[in-house]
Order: C-alpha cells, then sequence, then structure tokens
C-alpha cells in the first residue's frame, strides 16, 4: 500500500503524541506510526485492586508553558492531583539505615547530620574555585566544587532517582544542566543560586485521578484517525520529493518526518554512519519496579514524604522507594499505603537478571524493615523494563552535535526523544512543541 501525506510522526510516546497534538491544534496533515499495539511509550498506568500504579513516570512537572498548554487543551487542568505540601518538602535519603531528611534550606543543611563540620564549612569556598574550562563528569564536577562526602551523601542519591546513573560516568554538562550553566554564568554555583533565586519560582509537580496514562488518552483520543498501530517503520530515505518511509504496511511518501522513537529504534532507521555509531553508543538501564499496598494499621512508620533514594554504601536492593500514596493519596484504596520501589539502574544491573521472585522477596524484605511493617501483604505487581533510562554520559555532546548536523543536512526531518536534549516528561512536551512551531 502507498501513501502521500505531508508529514509522518513515527512513535507514539510522550514526544510524537505531544507533537501530533500542537500539530492538530494548527490542523496540519500527518499520521503517526507506532510499532506496539498500544500508545503512551514509558508512560504506563495500570489500576489494580484500586490501586493505581505508575510503571514508568510517577509524577510530571509544570515547569514550561507547552507542559501546561497541553494539560489544558485536554481538559485535564482542572483534575490535577498536586503533592500534598509536606511530601513536596520532604524527601529522604538514607543515613545509618534510617531516614534523613535532605536539606531544602539553609538552616536544615547546617543543621543536618548528612554532612560532616568540615563538608558544611568547605562549600564556603565553593565561590573561589575557577570554573571548568571544557565538560566533565558529575562525579567530578562536584567533588571539585563541593567535596566528595556532598557528592556521596547528596548528589549521588539525586543522580540515581533521575537517571538511575553512574555519577563517574555521566556528563555534568547535560545530566546537571542547571549547576553546570549557573557555574558557568556566574563562575559559582552558589553565587548563581543565590541570585537566581530572587526570580525563581516554586515548581510543581502533577498526577491525575487515573494516573498519568489519563494524560495519554486525552491527547490520543482526537486523533485516534491517524494513529496507525502494530506499524513497525524500517526505514526512511530521503528523495527528490521529501522522504520515503517503508514499513510493514507498505510505503508513504511524505515532506517532513519526525522520528519520535528510542535511539536503539532510530538507529535501524537511516544508513548514515555517523548517526548510526553515535546512536549505538546510548546507553539505557534496566529497571524494575514493584508496587506494593499494605493496610496502613500494620505499618508504624508513617513519616510523610515523597520518598527516599539510595547510595551505593547503603547496600540496598533497591535504588529508591516513592511514597506513593503519602504524596497522592488517590493512588491506593481507603485505609491502605502503596509504596513503589525502584531497582537496577548502572549500579544494580545484575538484580534485573534475577528472578522475579527471588529479588521480590529481597526488596520486600527490606522494605517492611524500612516501614515498620508486620502483617500481611495486600497487593504486589511488578515491571520489568529491559531498556528503561538512557544515560547522559560523555558521549551525549557527540550525540547532540551530530543530531543537529544530521538534522541540517535532511530538511524537514527531525529526531525527538529523551535521550538527547532533556529527559523529563515535560523536557519532550517542550521539545515537540518547539517542533511543531518549525513546521510550516
Amino acid at each position: 500500500m502507498e501513501q502521500r501525506i505531508d508529514t509522518v510522526i513515527i512513535g507514539s510516546g510522550i514526544c510524537g503524541l505531544s507533537l501530533a497534538h500542537f500539530l492538530s491544534k494548527q490542523s496540519k496533515e500527518f499520521v503517526v506510526l507506532e510499532a506496539s499495539n498500544k500508545v503512551g511509550g514509558i508512560i504506563q498506568t495500570e489500576n489494580k485492586s484500586g490501586f493505581i500504579c505508575e510503571n514508568g513516570p510517577n509524577t510530571v512537572l509544570l515547569n514550561n508553558d507547552a507542559i501546561i498548554e497541553l494539560v489544558k487543551n485536554c481538559g485535564l487542568w482542572e483534575s490535577l492531583n498536586l503533592p500534598s505540601e509536606i511530601s513536596n518538602k520532604n524527601r529522604y535519603v538514607l543515613h545509618k539505615n534510617e531516614l534523613a531528611l535532605i536539606p531544602v534550606s539553609f538552616k536544615k543543611f547546617i543543621s543536618s547530620p548528612l554532612l560532616s563540620f568540615t563538608s558544611k564549612f568547605r562549600l564556603l569556598f565553593e565561590p573561589f574555585i575557577p570554573k571548568h574550562k571544557e565538560n566533565t563528569t558529575v562525579y567530578d564536577f562536584i567533588v571539585k566544587r563541593f567535596g566528595k562526602d556532598f557528592h556521596d551523601q547528596l548528589i549521588e542519591p539525586f543522580i540515581t532517582g533521575i537517571y538511575a546513573g553512574d555519577t563517574k560516568l555521566m556528563s555534568a554538562k547535560h545530566s546537571l544542566k542547571i549547576l553546570w550553566n549557573l557555574e558557568q554564568s556566574y563562575g559559582s554555583v552558589l553565587i548563581g543560586l543565590i541570585k537566581q533565586k530572587r526570580k525563581s519560582k516554586q515548581i510543581g509537580s502533577f498526577n491525575l485521578p487515573m494516573g498519568l496514562s489519563q494524560l495519554i488518552h486525552k491527547i490520543a483520543e482526537p486523533i485516534k484517525d491517524r494513529i496507525h498501530l502494530n506499524t513497525q517503520v524500517e526505514k526512511v530515505v530521503k528523495n527528490e520529493f521529501g522522504y520515503e518511509v517503508s514499513s510493514n504496511s507498505g510505503r508513504i511518501f511524505c515532506k517532513k518526518v519526525i522520528c519520535a522513537v528510542p535511539a536503539y529504534a532510530l538507529h535501524d532507521l537511516f544508513i548514515d554512519e555517523q548517526l548510526k555509531s553515535v546512536l549505538q553508543k546510548v546507553k539505557y538501564t534496566p529497571v524494575d519496579v514493584f508496587h506494593f499496598g499494605f493496610k496502613k494499621e500494620n505499618i508504624e512508620n508513617k513519616a510523610p514524604g515523597f520518598g527516599v533514594l539510595t547510595k551505593p554504601s547503603d547496600n540496598k536492593s533497591y535504588l529508591g522507594i516513592l511514597f506513593s500514596s503519602r504524596t497522592f493519596d488517590h493512588v491506593a484504596p481507603k485505609g491502605s499505603e502503596l509504596f513503589t520501589v525502584l531497582v537496577g539502574g548502572m549500579r544494580q544491573k545484575e538484580l534485573c537478571e534475577l528472578p522475579v521472585e527471588e529479588l521480590e522477596k529481597r526488596v520486600l524484605n527490606e522494605l517492611e524493615q524500612l516501614i515498620g511493617h508486620k502483617g500481611s501483604l495486600d497487593f504486589k505487581k511488578h515491571y520489568r523494563w529491559k531498556r528503561g533510562i538512557p544515560q547522559y554520559d560523555m558521549n551525549q555532546e557527540e550525540l547532540n552535535n551530530v543530531i543537529v548536523a544530521f538534522e541540517a543536512q535532511n530538511p524537514d526531518l527531525f529526531i525527538l526523544g529523551n535521550f538527547y536534549a532533556g529527559i523529563s516528561v515535560s523536557d519532550c512536551i517542550l521539545k515537540a512543541k518547539n517542533i511543531a512551531n518549525k513546521i510550516d
């Protein structure tokens, strides 16, 4: 089957769907080709036994105009579930096997047990440390500016929470973009933070009554006739009229192509060897996601908060635990609590190769010890991502440069994804909006 259309979007994750939404608002002609039998990509919500479980992202940041516009266009603005105020403030790391608050103010930082007096005193010298002249790893960047203790106790868990990554491999310029830009602009992260704080505003996040997949369904519903599921794109070839997109369903001739698929899928679509080479270097960490439900009355530790992150020295079988129902009470039945446990990443890859039953037993035991649970397990669910989170490592600069050059050589072809130029859901939506604005 052959078809001619103006624009082809490959992939129906949040990147591809957001772009399709913004194009539809501009009355543009397009189709979306999706290899699997459903839309949404890594945003996957499952509602079981009254528990609302997120296999992928658990919240979305309201940190740019594009995400706000998208939510409002979908008629969901009044339906947003915001985190409880205390969960926004209370985020924990482990310290001597107990929950310790991450300090969010100067006063709390001074009294925090996470850092020694020497480590805290050392921060006073950060403004006098020369800024980096070239990119370096997250580990080297933080140790140079703030010391190893600061890295080990605060930054390493933070990176775990976003990328499940290894700070000794990750790019400071791309993984810690805000801190890197502050250093480059002001010569000091601390001075930059002080100056930025005067004009900054609180950034919130949200979930939805039926989970984040509710947003996916709201985006997809009005354009469902233009979404073709079970359509595996095999290659994209440039021709004199634009592009030829070949799939298991036939060929489409189009003027514009937007590739919104993971790096490992994008790798096979083009014959450009430089692009293929750099895409092959993009690593994805495996992540196992466990959901456990308990009766509230059987839990001793009721510390309010968003969750807890670990560091290698904690010797835990999990990267972090989200206190899901303490953040959003709608995700668990009344009288119950839901916890989301994340396992794997760069430092625990081998755990994601264990039989699920064995890993579940280990993780559940550690969770029950932490929250002081005694009694029966009410609910459990598991999901395994073999290729979960893309790593912004020291190849990231080369990746960005090659993609920019490739797009310049191929007019009206755009590459969109969470593996470069921003990993969060809101980053992806903003990138989609920007591309929609470029398309004539």
